[in-house]
């Protein structure tokens, strides 16, 4: 069988439980949004292929339990990823303090230089918000290539439809 792609890319999605993993790679990769919260159990993934200038992209996104149970699984992980986001939830200051944390694992356990990309998830309940935006700038400074917010909610989709 063929190879129906150019280029693989292995990411993956570190946080604690409940700050909207899963729903962020449901939305990417499926386009749907998922409301009701289901743990995820260890690892689980998704693949997506892109077109980009030309080039089939597949995109493979391991989704992690954010349980420190599994930890010990999920650092197994790291070492293949070519690219991490650490999601916090924009109304959960907790989640967002573990980020160093989960910062600190990436480099102990993850090839050097792989990038990593902080994540403020969760943004469409801004009422609840218990993380100002400032303050995410101020992490991702030391530890991440860039600050991002994002909403999973069913909204018109902001993610590139598949080819």
């Amino acid at each position: 069988m063929a190879k129906q792609y150019d280029v693989l890319f292995r990411l993956l999605l570190l946080g604690d439980s409940g700050v909207g993993k899963t729903c962020l790679l449901c939305r990417f990769t499926d386009n749907q949004f998922h409301p009701a919260h289901i743990s995820t159990i260890g690892v689980d993934f998704k693949m997506k292929t892109i077109e980009v200038d030309g080039i089939k992209v597949r995109i493979q996104i391991w989704d992690t339990a954010g349980q420190e149970r599994y930890q010990t699984i999920t650092k197994q992980y790291y070492r293949r990823a070519q690219g991490i986001f650490l999601v916090y939830d924009i109304s959960s200051e907790r989640s967002y303090q573990h980020i160093v944390k989960w910062a600190s694992d990436v480099d102990e356990y993850a090839p050097d230089g792989v990038q990593k990309i902080l994540i403020g998830n969760k943004a469409d309940e801004e009422h609840k918000r218990q993380v100002p935006k400032e303050q995410g700038l101020q992490v991702s400074g030391g530890c991440c290539v860039s600050p991002p917010e994002s909403r999973t909610p069913p909204a018109p989709p902001t993610w590139p439809a598949s080819p």
